[in-house]
C-alpha cells in the first residue's frame, strides 16, 4: 500500500461492494479529511444518469477542482459535501478530484434512493 494512494471499500448494504482508490496528491486536504472520518455511512442518491452521490457531513472547501471526469472517477461536491462516483463522462461541473473506482462500478448502475452505503478502510 502506498502513502499517497489509499484503498477503500464502498459497501452497498444487501447489494455488494466495490474497491476504490483515493489519491492524496489530487486534493490532499479533502482526501485526508475523508480518510480521518471513515467509516462514512449514507443513503445513495442519483443525479440524472451522470453520477451517484453520498452525503459525508464534512464541510470541505474547493481544492484543486476539475470540471471534467470520466466514468469511474470519484470527486467531492463542495456545494453539498458529498462524495460522487461518476457513472458517465461529465464536464462543466466542478468537483475536488479524489480517485477512482477499481472494481465493480456496475454495482451503482441500479441504485435506488433507499440504498445505504458505507465507505470504510480496506482490511
Amino acid at each position: 500500500m502506498s502513502v499517497s494512494r489509499v484503498r477503500v471499500l464502498i459497501v452497498v448494504k444487501g447489494k455488494g461492494e466495490c474497491e476504490c482508490e483515493l489519491a492524496r496528491h489530487l486534493a490532499p486536504l479533502t482526501v485526508g479529511s475523508i480518510l480521518r472520518a471513515l467509516p462514512l455511512e449514507s443513503r445513495i442518491y442519483r443525479f440524472n444518469n451522470k453520477f451517484i452521490y453520498m452525503d459525508t457531513g464534512l464541510s470541505i472547501g474547493a481544492e484543486k477542482q476539475k470540471d471534467s471526469f470520466k466514468r469511474g472517477d470519484i470527486g467531492f461536491m463542495v456545494s453539498n459535501n458529498s462524495i460522487c462516483i461518476f457513472l458517465n463522462d461529465v464536464s462543466g461541473m466542478r468537483f475536488n478530484p479524489l480517485g477512482r473506482v477499481l472494481s465493480n462500478i456496475e454495482l451503482f448502475e441500479n441504485i435506488s434512493s433507499s440504498d445505504v452505503a458505507v465507505i470504510r478502510h480496506e482490511t
